[in-house]
């Protein structure tokens, strides 16, 4: 097994390190199911008061691993690139299941959770943000819900929290265009609290974290519970049970002759052409 997910231990913090630096922490499934493992690890260690979700190297998170993706749902072609078979509905649904039950964890931490963001924040790496107590990014951080470019129009999984969080025009606005925006962007929009520079970030998440530290652990995992029930009040459970259901649905889709098939483009030219390609048809607007 490899050290995909790190956990640090410093007084009452723990960070939960995601450590594929060399794919900007592009996370394989397997490495979702640790890093929530590591999370619920955290929320029974009673000397823990304060969990720090970042990444080493260039990234916070690239998303999901795309080429894992394909295999987990089924989607790679055979040895001799003959396609493979239609997974059932039975098998996409239980996948989903628990991909969603995985995001959830952290929207129902029961300790607070502080994102520290840099580098590219797309895919599964913004749900996360989107989902945890609070968020500081550096200024050049990148954000984008680039991730409905793959043949997707809306996000599926929390769409209650984005709506919340953006507004409803902005947050379809953000799924449509799938637009990248800095640090000092994504603090004005409500996405992070704080942007800082690049050089003072784990200065500045290090202090935060310390001072939520200071106070009794009743008092964090109670605040955390009533913030949770307010959210469910407004939709904040429902969203993942609809949620697995809209994302099985939403990634089976029919393409057109006239439209950009990511998956028949992947196999001509591979992951990296066709994720430029990609970007290069809805960046380009003549």
């Amino acid at each position: 097994m490899d050290d995909a997910v790190i956990v640090e231990k410093q007084g009452p913090v723990a960070r939960l390190v995601m450590n594929r630096p060399d794919k900007h922490n592009a996370l394989r499934f397997d490495d979702l199911d640790r890093l929530v493992a590591a999370l619920h690890e955290a929320e029974e260690d009673d000397d823990v008061r304060v969990i720090v979700l970042k990444g080493n190297g260039p990234s916070f998170c690239a998303g999901h691993d795309y080429n894992d993706a394909l295999k987990s749902y089924g989607l790679e072609p055979a040895a001799d690139g003959k396609k493979p078979r239609r997974p059932s509905q039975r098998t996409r649904l239980l996948r989903d299941r628990k991909l969603g039950m995985n995001y959830m964890a952290f929207q129902n931490s029961m300790k607070p959770v502080i994102a520290q963001v840099h580098g590219h924040c797309t895919g599964v790496g913004m749900y996360l943000v989107e989902l945890v107590d609070l968020a500081v990014c550096a200024h050049d951080a990148q954000f984008s819900h680039a991730e409905q470019r793959l043949g997707l129009a809306g996000n599926t999984w929390h769409m209650n929290s984005q709506i919340l969080m953006y507004g409803a025009k902005k947050a379809r606005e953000l799924m449509l265009l799938g637009n990248s925006f800095d640090g000092p962007t994504a603090e004005r929009l409500g996405l992070v609290n704080l942007s800082v520079p690049g050089d003072t970030l784990d200065a500045a998440v290090s202090d935060w974290a310390q001072r939520i530290a200071k106070h009794p652990r009743d008092a964090l995992v109670t605040g955390k519970a009533m913030h949770q029930m307010a959210l469910e009040s407004l939709g904040g459970a429902a969203q993942f049970s609809r949620g697995y259901v809209g994302h099985t649905l939403g990634t089976n889709l029919r393409f057109e002759d006239d439209e950009f098939n990511i998956l028949r483009n992947r196999s001509q030219t591979g992951t990296t052409a066709t994720f430029k390609q990609r970007d290069q048809r809805f960046d380009d607007t003549e």
